[in-house]
């Protein structure tokens, strides 16, 4: 803000009166607005009211007035200015404001006789405000981040509390567990003893003894849930799916998530046949513990026996096929799904996998046979066949395929002894009695024919009957 000022004062003789004529230029300018004028000033006082030094007296005379007519415009000015309009001073703040920037210069003063000349300017710097308010802002900001800081240290100190407190309750927890342990009681340790020898026992195939075994354990704490599964695992093996599925049950009294126990009953429910029950706890452990490989492998296999979702099997091998690919149960079971599917081809393949990844695995060969045989590679149903048989432990379901396999390129005779084995292993199976009847009497020996046609008969083979229809009855 500045504005020029020449005063011109006329003193009569006569002593009546002075005049201070003004004519006064300004303009009032900030960084964001500015704005200037002229108006004049004009003011008569009686002789001998202004100061004996009458140069001092008119200039502090004039000065003051002009002042006070800029101080107005100053106030006027800074209400509208948008660098301050935030702050929301009142007129009173402004005013003080205003004074602490006006300041006047003399630039020319004189006395011509009777007549005093001033000039003078005087500036008012609002861009001063204007930067005091940006100081005042960075310092608020500056207020506010630590006050922001307090609070954050503040929750810093509560969080750190909460944490220290949280120790100490860790600590005592630690601490109670290790006494516990310590302190674990004569007859704690006597179960945990007993479980040991059971599963002494299971290792080493000795599964009545397991039994026996978990049974004190469970004698001495009814409701330890590893004794009562690892019991009804041992009653699985051999061969009293009830006893195992009573453990199971236990179990699942006391621990009614654990999969582990769904997979085992649901076993038990293979063993028995009861194919729903059994694909119902598989599919519930799967749903408790999707991660757990042998329940996907079981429902499979259960799957396969019920026959009636070949689909699904396949779908729940490929997923355990993925989690354990090294696993040659899951490439076996896969493989009879596929043949049961009519897909021998892939059947083949998931065989080669098997048997690569466990090539002591008899069943695979068996089974490779198998698909052999429907597909009419005969040679290689033979020599998986052979090889099953040269093994210990072959039961009478590797004769009676390979007997099948031997009548297929005309071998009679060969067929004629895997059916005789066959028949030793079940001796209550009339399908093989039948087709040694049939071998019979393609070697010509008609009443062994009837004889074997006949057994077949009481066996309940309706197909024996017509045969007997046309050949009669053994002498």
């Amino acid at each position: 803000m500045g504005s020029d000022i020449v005063v011109q004062n006329g003193e009569e003789t006569s002593g009546v009166q002075h005049r201070i004529l003004a004519d006064i230029a300004f303009y009032l300018s900030a960084a964001r607005s500015a704005f200037a004028g002229t108006f004049k000033y004009q003011e008569e006082f009686p002789n001998g009211t202004v100061y004996e030094n009458r140069e001092y007296g008119f200039r502090d005379r004039t000065v003051g007035k002009i002042q006070g007519l800029l101080l107005e415009k100053l106030i006027s000015y800074l209400v509208e200015e948008p660098a301050l309009a935030s702050l929301e001073y009142s007129r009173g703040q402004l005013k003080d404001l205003a004074e602490q920037i006006l300041t006047t210069e003399i630039l020319e003063e004189r006395r011509i006789e009777r007549d005093y000349y001033l000039k003078a300017r005087i500036v008012g710097d609002v861009d001063s405000l204007t930067e005091d308010k940006n100081t005042l802002e960075e310092l608020e900001e500056k207020v506010r981040a630590l006050e922001q800081a307090e609070k954050k240290a503040a929750a810093a100190r509560e969080e750190v509390k909460k944490l220290k407190k949280d120790i100490e309750i860790v600590k005592t927890r630690i601490l109670l567990a290790e006494r516990a342990i310590t302190e674990e009681s004569e007859e704690d340790k006597a179960v945990l003893d007993l479980i040991e020898q059971g599963d002494s026992f299971y290792a080493s195939g000795d599964h009545g003894g397991a039994i026996d075994a978990y049974s004190e354990a469970l004698d001495l704490d009814s409701t330890s849930t590893i004794a009562l599964m690892n019991r009804g695992a041992a009653f699985l093996k051999k061969g009293d799916p009830d006893r195992a599925i009573e453990d199971f049950d236990r179990v699942l009294e006391i621990d009614s998530e654990n999969p582990l126990s769904y997979v085992n009953r649901g076993c038990a429910f293979a063993l028995k046949e009861d194919w729903d029950a059994a694909i119902a706890d598989f599919s519930r452990a799967i749903e408790l513990a999707p991660d757990t490989g042998e329940a996907y492998l079981n429902r499979a296999i259960a799957l396969l026996k019920q026959g009636a979702d070949y689909e699904a099997a396949e779908s729940d091998l490929v997923h355990y096929i993925t989690m354990h690919p090294e696993d040659y149960r899951g490439h076996l079971n896969r493989a009879i799904t596929l043949s049961f599917m009519q897909k021998f081809e892939a059947a083949l393949g998931e065989y080669e996998k098997a048997i690569e990844l466990n090539r002591s695995e008899m069943s695979a060969y068996f089974n490779r046979g198998n698909t052999y045989l429907k597909v009419g590679q005969v040679a290689d149903a033979l020599e998986d066949y052979t090889r099953v048989i040269n093994r210990n432990g072959v039961e009478g379901d590797v004769y009676y395929n390979r007997g099948i396999a031997y009548v297929r390129i005309g071998e009679m005779e060969k067929a004629l002894d895997d059916f005789t084995r066959s028949i030793e292993f079940y001796p209550l199976d009339a399908d093989t009695y039948l087709r040694r009847g049939w071998v019979h009497a393609y070697l010509g020996n008609e009443s062994q024919a009837v004889r074997d046609w006949e057994h077949a008969r009481s066996l309940g083979n309706e197909t024996a009957a017509k045969y007997l229809e046309r050949y009669g009855t053994a002498p």
